[in-house]
């Protein structure tokens, strides 16, 4: 596990038939195995190499989350190549154009809701050469292509030189860049972090030491996945140990997509979330107005419930200690007849959240904690 290629080869061989990303095209949510992912992460990176992509090229990536997001990522990795992944909070060409020439890029590949930000790209910035949608924008290039038919090269790639194709993605070494990560910009002119693929792995190792992921678990992964904290946790980490990762519906902009988020969760019942701050408080807020929506009774008795339990538990390392061990059957009673209907509506599989991004607050930590859903620092 000293590459991502080969992270990703292992875990393809070893879980080749379990699910690994499910995506709501339509109206149901549709399971793709480790198997046909790889299959599919194959294809377009031969197909990258057909193009004349060498190693070490930079390549862009600008989509929402979906199941292509990762394919592009690992197939520019497996030719070779460096991914700039690009944040979908952008929302000036100008600031992608920035980021496309500081880093050197010569490809992006775009989801066609993105296309917008790509306009005059082409005649903007040097030395970009093509713009790989995902699915047919209403404005197409004459240089742009899909996906699909850079994945239809590799086919033709992978009959003649399947010998040369193995030997590409296997030369990436530890110590080469994965990545190049952009910080925001709103203080000064963004800038580019580079991450090798033994800082990913490395990661990986780490957080898999902390806590086990097993096969069944399942996240909807909420966070846009360029996040340095949704990239290593939600997606490699997760990779690693065979379980499987959902993408949010997505709609026809990115706060439609946040409200599909709630009706999401009950579908895919997530084992677990990652979450920031932002996010934890918006769902605490939803909790709280869904019960005062049942009435006062219901809103005085949650508040009563939730403040013994939260002195129950204390900081968690002193739960139930001292005095508190006489809470106990009240703090299990209401666990039963109120608590578990919170959960419920979050899936009812839901075991923890992972916090990152900022520092969580304690009284939030102490809130979900009490729903019986510990909320834990990310980093």
């Amino acid at each position: 596990m000293k590459t991502l290629n080969l992270l990703f080869e292992d875990a393809a061989a070893q879980y080749s038939g379990e699910p690994f990303i499910l995506e709501k095209t339509g109206s149901e949510y549709e399971s793709f195995t480790y198997g046909e992912i790889q299959r599919e992460v194959h294809r377009f990176a031969a197909g990258l190499i057909s193009m004349g992509i060498e190693k070490g090229d930079r390549m862009a990536l600008l989509a929402e989350g979906r199941k292509d997001w990762v394919v592009a990522e690992l197939g520019i990795l497996f030719a070779g190549a460096i991914n700039v992944p690009l944040s979908i909070k952008l929302s000036e060409p100008a600031e992608v154009f920035f980021r496309l020439e500081h880093s050197g890029t010569r490809m992006i590949i775009a989801s066609a809701f993105q296309s917008f930000l790509l306009k005059g790209a082409r005649d903007r910035v040097k030395g970009l050469e093509k713009i790989i949608y995902m699915e047919p924008p209403q404005d197409q290039g004459e240089k742009d292509m899909l996906m699909e038919e850079v994945s239809l090269m590799g086919d033709r790639f992978l009959e003649d030189h399947a010998g040369a194709f193995e030997d590409r993605w296997r030369s990436v070494e530890p110590g080469d860049l994965a990545n190049i990560c952009y910080t925001s910009g709103t203080t000064a002119d963004p800038k580019g972090i580079i991450l090798t693929h033994r800082n990913y792995t490395a990661n990986v190792k780490q957080a898999r030491s902390l806590m086990p992921v097993p096969e069944w678990y399942t996240t909807l992964l909420i966070l846009p996945w360029d996040h340095a904290f949704a990239h290593t946790a939600g997606i490699y980490t997760v990779m690693s140990a065979g379980a499987s990762i959902a993408s949010v519906e997505f709609g026809n902009s990115y706060m439609e997509s946040l409200r599909n988020i709630p009706a999401n969760i009950r579908e895919i019942r997530p084992v677990f979330l990652l979450s920031v701050p932002s996010l934890a408080k918006n769902l605490k807020k939803n909790i709280e107005k869904g019960i005062r929506d049942k009435g006062r009774t219901a809103a005085r008795f949650f508040r009563h419930a939730l403040g013994l339990c939260i002195w129950y538990n204390g900081d968690g390392h002193n739960r139930g200690r001292g005095l508190k061990i006489l809470a106990k059957p009240l703090c299990l009673l209401y666990d039963k007849i109120l608590f578990s209907k919170v959960r419920q509506g979050l899936g009812g599989r839901l075991k923890f959240f992972i916090g990152g991004g900022a520092l969580l607050d304690i009284d939030l930590q102490k809130f979900f904690y009490a729903l019986g859903i510990p909320m834990f620092q990310g980093y």
